[in-house]
């Protein structure tokens, strides 16, 4: 039977033959291949003038409805979506990249930031550009241009690909954090010089910065749209390195531990200071509606820790910031790493 050894949920294919459906007609690459070689085998395309394009024939024109029906069902909204001037995806792409080809610069970056590219190429900065169109522009490397910030005094060094070294204590002499972005990240292939006792990973920006650090320990700063980089930084050390998660003691800031632990494919241990307790009464909040978000209600089963059991049993949340201003902070950090 007709397109049963084509696979239909690929996305390449469902678009190729909507466009087909759409436009009478369809070019052939690497990705839609399989379908118009069927095609063309069951004389269902003919040849058109163009070098590896090709038209419906009046076989092709009387099955390729019964065929979407059997093998795309859902491909009559995308046509009713599609209604008037509507393009699919690979369409605009097409379209797009046809233009911006011909006015190519020689020395385009090999990496470049993937919002510019889906908004030049797609039209939406929000759209994933998928891999096969990725696949038809020159060889580049798409960055989201998050950053890795860290902190620290020890003589630290990340090593790139091309043997150019980023000595991070030369940083913190001068600044308070060392930023990574990611682009020079992505080249970064070893952790090199004096390694951390302890990493503590910190959710709250202002806490990252203030917090006063012992010598030996590194702390990254780990909003959520930052997670999978510090989890990629954090596969660069060495298991016997503990990692330590200091954040919220809300339903976020257990997701963003459990998270970080699955990224970097290491343990993690949270950090809750034995007088947490104490900040209960006076700087507890009320959970939010919200499922996500800082404050967001609490989710799963009760935990067994005495404190985080009272806060998700009374509905409650607590922010990390107040500990800042206690004494006792730096000591009970100081004793993780004894």
């Amino acid at each position: 039977m007709i397109g049963a050894e084509i696979n239909w949920q690929s996305l390449p294919i469902q678009e190729a033959a909507v466009a087909l459906y759409k436009n009478q007609r369809i070019q052939r690459h690497a990705d839609n291949a399989a379908l118009v070689d069927e095609l063309m085998s069951s004389n269902w395309l003919l040849p058109a003038d163009t070098s590896e394009e090709f038209i419906l024939s009046a076989r092709g024109h009387s099955g390729l409805e019964a065929l979407l029906d059997l093998r795309l069902p859902q491909w009559r909204e995308w046509m009713t979506l599609l209604e008037g001037d509507g393009l699919l995806l690979g369409e605009v792409f097409a379209q797009r990249w046809g233009f911006i080809k011909e006015q190519l610069r020689a020395d385009l970056p090999r990496t470049l930031n993937r919002a510019t590219v889906q908004q030049a190429l797609l039209g939406d900065a929000r759209q994933e550009l998928p891999e096969h169109l990725q696949k038809q522009l020159p060889d580049l490397q798409l960055s989201d241009d998050r950053c890795l910030h860290l902190r620290g005094s020890l003589d630290m060094k990340l090593v790139k690909k091309h043997g150019q070294t980023i000595e991070l204590k030369k940083i913190w002499r001068q600044l308070s954090e060392a930023v990574i972005p990611e682009r020079d990240f992505q080249q970064v292939k070893e952790a090199d010089g004096e390694l951390p006792y302890m990493v503590l990973t910190i959710e709250d920006r202002g806490v990252f910065l203030d917090i006063d650090l012992p010598d030996n320990l590194l702390a990254v700063w780990v909003a959520p749209q930052h997670l999978s980089l510090a989890g990629d930084f954090l596969r660069f050390l060495p298991q016997f390195v503990p990692h330590v998660h200091f954040g919220d003691l809300d339903h976020r800031g257990l997701v963003i531990a459990e998270r970080l632990a699955l990224m970097s494919q290491r343990p993690v241990k949270r950090f809750i200071p034995s007088f947490w307790e104490d900040y209960r009464d006076t700087f507890a909040n009320k959970v939010s509606q919200q499922m996500d978000g800082k404050g967001a209600q609490w989710q799963g089963p009760i935990l067994s820790i005495a404190l985080l059991r009272e806060l998700m049993t009374s509905n409650q949340w607590l922010a990390q910031a107040p500990l800042l201003f206690d004494a006792r902070l730096h000591e009970e950090i100081r004793r993780l790493m004894d």
